[in-house]
């Protein structure tokens, strides 16, 4: 029954009936105001005059309160209200909560810890609210609390941690096919070959606890590359590097990496290649998406042969500078862990100047035991944006000989998202010069441009220019276009 609230005096006499209305007795004649409450109802009021008895109609409008009660059923066949309007609506508010209930579960209890405002006066009270001559203070409060959660979060939330679990596969796939044209020197032997080197990686990755993961790299490559007629000082194909047998699949890399020390210290050991540690370049330090001569991939002077066992600790304090350190075996015919010892030390700067983009600036230092001469080494590495879509980069390299001392030199640009044919594609110009201690120069040039087909597919075009001099191998000069097909997925 509806509350009813009436103002007039009180020798007034309301009488209620029995079908939900009102009515006055013996009231004499005067102008009074009648109103009606309902839980779940909209109030009603009006201004009424009893000249004699009367009897007065109520209809009360339904209020549409998120969470609130729904309608009693005596108060929903009121008359004035629209009985069915009311039994729709009440049909879609269990549906909604059978929804409700059937898309959501509630999780475990969690403890959460809240931060929270007190004010504290001098006898150490502490209140929720500022009173007169307390301080305010922060403190923190352990609750245990449970919450509904979307059964799609906790689906996605048991993927996502098995995904951490589980052995991740991915591969890379690359064709590398090169045509030689000898330009300086005799060329009756080499004039006009072409060459072919396909490699495929497979890539195993797996997580073993919280910012430790396992990574393993099979590769497997055939066919012929220029290097195995062409002598120059340094690879024309860096894939050839990789190359140590035919048509057969060789472990490149397996190691664990683990983070410790909020993720500032990395440290990795197994079989490693340590130019995926030293010697970067933004700009020139890929040869699946960038320069595929050598000398524009890593400084020829860090000495590094072949992968082998190793480990390797990085120090990245989040503050621009980084340290690294690093150990690896560099000879395949080792019979113990102390012979072909490269050890490595290099120390980094991410700088921003003015007006420029982001810039890093290496330097490292190189010892080795595999020989009595060739011990010493050291180099620098830099890349700098200075546009937005333009880097430049620059190594050096001086290295120990026999009979003095090796040195290195190599620079370039990179263009990326800009002055290109499709927003994705990059291209880049590169030069590098290599003087021995035998007086054997090696001057060579190479330029690139790489279509990114789609996001799995990238399609480059090169063209490389090298000449030798000097030393016991004769003067020879080449000019070599070729063509990079690269998938990754």
């Amino acid at each position: 029954m509806p509350a009813m609230r009436m103002n007039a005096s009180p020798d007034r006499t309301v009488r209620s009936k029995a079908d939900g209305t009102f009515a006055f007795d013996q009231v004499p004649a005067g102008r009074y105001v009648l109103q009606a409450d309902a839980p779940g109802l909209a109030r009603s009021s009006q201004e009424i005059a009893v000249p004699s008895a009367q009897t007065f109609a109520i209809a009360l409008e339904p209020l549409e309160v998120p969470g609130g009660e729904t309608l009693p059923v005596a108060v929903a066949a009121a008359p004035g209200v629209d009985t069915q309007a009311l039994l729709d609506r009440i049909k879609v508010l269990e549906q909604r909560i059978f929804d409700l209930e059937s898309s959501t579960v509630l999780s475990e209890p969690v403890t959460r810890v809240r931060r929270i405002e007190v004010w504290v006066d001098k006898n150490g009270n502490e209140y929720d609210h500022e009173v007169p001559g307390a301080r305010k203070a922060v403190t923190y409060q352990r609750e245990r609390v449970y919450r509904r959660e979307n059964i799609n979060e906790k689906l996605e939330e048991a993927l996502s941690d098995a995904e951490k679990r589980n052995v991740k596969i991915g591969v890379s796939a690359a064709t590398v096919t090169q045509m030689s044209n000898r330009t300086e020197g005799d060329g009756t032997t080499t004039r006009g070959h072409a060459y072919e080197l396909a490699s495929a990686d497979l890539f195993f990755t797996a997580g073993l606890a919280q910012n430790t993961v396992f990574f393993a790299d099979v590769v497997g490559l055939t066919g012929s590359p220029p290097d195995a007629e062409i002598p120059s000082a340094t690879l024309l194909n860096s894939y050839t590097a990789r190359l140590v047998r035919q048509n057969e699949l060789n472990l490149r890399e397996a190691w664990v990496r683990t983070e410790v020390f909020s993720q500032r210290l990395a440290l990795v050991a197994g079989r490693l290649d340590l130019t995926n540690y030293f010697d970067h370049n933004a700009a020139a330090n890929d040869e699946t998406t960038q320069f595929i001569s050598d000398a524009l991939v890593n400084n020829p002077t860090l000495g590094l042969a072949v992968n082998g066992a190793g480990a390797a600790a990085v120090f990245d304090p989040k503050n621009g500078v980084n340290f690294k350190v690093g150990v690896q075996q560099s000879n395949p015919n080792a019979t113990n862990l102390s012979q072909s010892i490269y050890s490595l030390a290099e120390a980094g700067y991410v700088a921003r100047p003015p007006t420029l983009g982001e810039g890093s600036y290496r330097i490292w230092y190189r010892w080795n035991n595999s020989s009595d001469t060739a011990q010493k080494a050291f180099g620098v590495s830099i890349d700098q944006k200075l546009l937005p879509t333009l880097t430049v980069f620059g190594r050096y390299g001086s290295a120990d000989a026999e009979t003095g001392r090796d040195h290195f030199y190599s620079a370039g640009i990179q263009i990326q998202h800009g002055w290109v044919f499709n927003p994705l594609d990059t291209w880049g110009i590169g030069y590098a010069e290599t003087d021995t201690a035998l007086r054997r120069n090696e001057k060579l040039a190479e330029g690139y441009y790489n279509f990114r087909l789609t996001e799995r597919l990238r399609l480059s075009l090169h063209l490389q220019r090298v000449m030798d001099s000097g030393g016991e191998a004769s003067t020879f000069g080449y000019f070599l276009p070729g063509v990079r097909l690269q998938a990754s997925f």
